[in-house]
């Protein structure tokens, strides 16, 4: 799996974002933060569902019992930077909680069989951000 994350990331870079906006049947984007503890800027592919308010992540870190970086990112500091379809768009992070989180879940689960297995591994809760316009 990493060699194909590493593919994509080659062609994803090669075309400015243009190319390689699905992987196994999922939309890509590329989220640049701001390190948690750095503060230098921190660039990731993620894939994502769509949502009215913008784009929504699941933090499963493929099945890692830590959370990955860019949620740490994130919830140090909600600003951050997108790129979808080769456009950049300035964006907050918004935490999904409840029903909204459910809901979207069962959207990650049926969009991909991996997000199961990931959550059969995990004990920890799996947070969800909304990626949407800041205010």
């Amino acid at each position: 799996m990493r060699a194909q994350w590493r593919f994509h990331r080659f062609i994803w870079d090669l075309s400015g974002g243009r190319l390689g906006g699905r992987v196994l049947g999922m939309s890509v984007l590329e989220l640049v933060t701001r390190g948690h503890k750095s503060g230098q800027q921190r660039r990731v592919l993620l894939t994502y569902v769509s949502t009215d308010n913008g784009p929504a992540l699941a933090g499963t870190n493929t099945g890692a019992g830590s959370y990955p970086a860019w949620i740490k990112n994130l919830r140090a500091n909600p600003r951050a930077r997108i790129l979808v379809d080769g456009t950049w768009r300035e964006v907050e992070a918004v935490w999904v909680e409840g029903e909204e989180h459910e809901a979207l879940w069962e959207r990650f689960l049926h969009a991909d069989d991996g997000y199961a297995k990931y959550e059969d591994m995990l004990e920890r809760p799996i947070p969800i951000v909304v990626l949407q316009e800041p205010p």
